[in-house]
This record gives structure tokens, C-alpha cells and sequence, in this order.
């Protein structure tokens, strides 16, 4: 009988101890699988910094589930991007080069549910390691409020006109 107590008592010390690793177990998945959300959680708090994701997945990653992720639902404003991606495409095959795209500090104006964002952009096209080609381009992002700022336009800014007056 003793031993049958001591039977008891050591299945219910077990049992016990099973079900507090169940639950820790289970806590600590849930634990992971927030932390996961929030690591990879899209950021679409600020217009420039939609730009910037928007921008890496256009023209860095050459990533369209990415790029879908920051647009407007009518992208159609965002053909601009889309001809430059081609054309880097194009010269990455024709030439064999890799075209690298760069930008730098970001500019913006809010108005509401709209913003405008500006940035230069730095091309370069580069051969066995060596730069053959570089040019910068400002660029002008629209952006719209909608559950989160998404890009919905992008036009290249015209380069200004030297003034007569500069080159003498």
C-alpha cells in the first residue's frame, strides 16, 4: 500500500509537470509568432519611409510582391518607375553591367490625406567591379492616406536650366 502511495504521488508530480511545460510550450510559440509579426510588420506610418521600401523593392530587389505592398491600388501613376526599372533591366542584359540605384535624404510635404516626397536618385552602372557610368536624378513621389500612406505617382523632376547669366 505504501508503495502504491508513492505510485500516486509521483504520477501526479509528473502529470503536473507535464501540463506546466504544455503551457509553457505553448506560451512560448505564441511569444514567437508575435514577435515574428511585429519584426516583419510592413511600416507604412510615414510617407518617406514607404518611398524608401518602395524604392528598394522597385528598383534594388526587383521585388513585385514587395513593390505591391506600398502602392495604390491604380499604380498606373507609377509607369515612370516601371520604364526605369526596364530600361536598367535592358542594359544589365545588353551590356552586361549591373545597374546599382542609390538615393539619398528624402524631402517631404504633407496635406492632409496626401503627400509628396523627394529624393535624388543615384544610378550607376558598373563592369567587373569598375564604375563605367553614373548619373543622379530627382524624383517626386505622390503618396495617398489610406489605412497607411502608399505610393501612387512618380515623375522624374526636370534638371534646371543653367541661367545665361552663371556661365559668364
Amino acid at each position: 500500500m505504501r508503495n502504491e502511495m508513492r505510485s500516486v504521488r509521483w504520477r501526479r508530480i509528473l502529470l503536473i509537470l507535464a501540463v506546466v511545460l504544455a503551457v509553457a510550450g505553448v506560451g512560448g510559440v505564441v511569444a514567437a509568432v508575435v514577435a515574428y509579426n511585429e519584426a516583419t510588420k510592413i511600416d507604412r506610418s510615414n510617407p518617406k519611409i514607404v518611398v524608401d521600401e518602395y524604392l528598394r523593392a522597385a528598383l534594388v530587389t526587383k521585388d513585385d510582391v514587395g513593390v505591391n505592398l506600398h502602392v495604390c491600388d491604380d499604380s498606373a501613376g507609377l509607369a515612370p518607375i516601371r520604364e526605369l526599372r526596364e530600361e536598367f533591366d535592358g542594359r544589365e542584359r545588353d551590356f552586361g553591367v549591373v545597374v546599382l540605384v542609390t538615393w539619398g535624404a528624402m524631402t517631404g510635404e504633407t496635406n492632409g490625406n496626401g503627400s509628396t516626397v523627394t529624393t535624388t536618385l543615384t544610378i550607376s552602372g558598373r563592369k567587373d567591379g569598375a564604375v563605367i557610368s553614373k548619373r543622379s536624378e530627382t524624383w517626386r513621389f505622390a503618396l495617398v492616406e489610406s489605412g497607411g500612406w502608399r505610393v501612387c505617382g512618380a515623375q522624374r523632376a526636370p534638371e534646371p536650366v543653367p541661367s545665361a547669366s552663371a556661365s559668364l
